[in-house]
């Protein structure tokens, strides 16, 4: 019997990112990917406000998990599980390395792919975010750990602007670096279909822009590259003088722009 070797999933990826540094005096938000031809992994994280080192702390978030991942590309559970605890440990590493820092955090928010299988999983803690939307219409998102997310403010409420700013602070229960032990919320793999369209974003641009902003622009555009520039545009439109950094990592399936008008979508289910 002939042995063959395993096909990649037949759907291209594509990527698109962006990063802005609001009204703030600097970026604490980092991005980051790796796509090859069997795999892939996106990472967006954000340094917690009011802490020293916050960009740093993002900055070893992202690099740490993408090397993790490369190490041992896998979607299981637990091997992810294990990629943002390698995340956490070396921010903790870091905070005993630096006195001046040694309570800086961050959020992370991240989507594991394997290409051969065409199956997919993603993995967050705090309040950036990842939306995955299938014909241009939403079929879940992440759920913060943030007091306002559990105690249903975030659900609720629209803000002014059109996105899901809170009237009070997003207080997070989680976050890379707070604990000795990261609290990971894994998703269950799921199959990928062509037509798939994934958004990692920090809460800056998610407080700015409603998931009905999102799925509107993503039906008007032919890209990866598209719908992030009317995503920004959007959220540009929106902001004021208290505008966080605000960061979006795009990730195309196949071709969304073929499919995202060809059909119902699924209702979307609850945050998850």
């Amino acid at each position: 019997m002939l042995e063959t070797t395993p096909r990649a999933f037949a759907a291209p990826i594509s990527t698109s990112q962006f990063s802005c540094v609001g009204e703030r005096s600097g970026n604490q938000d980092a991005i980051g990917y790796h796509l090859d031809e069997y795999n892939a992994c996106f990472v967006v994280s954000d340094g917690v406000g009011g802490n020293a080192g916050g960009e740093l702390a993002a900055r070893i978030a992202v690099d740490t998990a993408l090397n993790t991942f490369v190490d041992n590309p896998s979607v299981a559970q637990h091997d992810i599980q294990q990629a943002v605890k390698a995340a956490n440990d070396a921010i903790l590493a870091k905070q005993r390395e630096l006195a001046d820092q040694s309570r800086m955090s961050a959020t992370i928010v991240s989507l594991f792919v394997d290409r051969t299988s065409g199956q997919a999983c993603w993995a967050h803690v705090g309040d950036s975010r990842l939306y995955w939307f299938r014909r241009g219409a939403l079929m879940q998102r992440t759920e913060d750990h943030s007091l306002s997310e559990r105690s249903g403010e975030a659900a609720r409420g629209n803000g002014a602007n059109g996105g899901e700013r809170l009237v009070k602070t997003n207080l997070l229960y989680r976050a890379l670096g707070a604990r000795a032990t990261a609290e990971t919320t894994v998703s269950t793999p799921q199959r990928l279909a062509d037509g798939d369209a994934f958004l990692l974003c920090t809460d800056g641009l998610w407080q700015l822009i409603s998931q009905q902003v999102m799925e509107r622009s993503l039906q008007l555009a032919d890209s990866a590259e598209e719908w992030l520039a009317l995503l920004r545009r959007a959220a540009e439109a929106k902001a004021d003088e208290s505008r966080d950094n605000y960061s979006a990592l795009a990730v195309w399936v196949g071709f969304p722009q073929q499919v995202t008008l060809a059909g119902t979508a699924v209702p979307a289910r609850q945050p998850g």
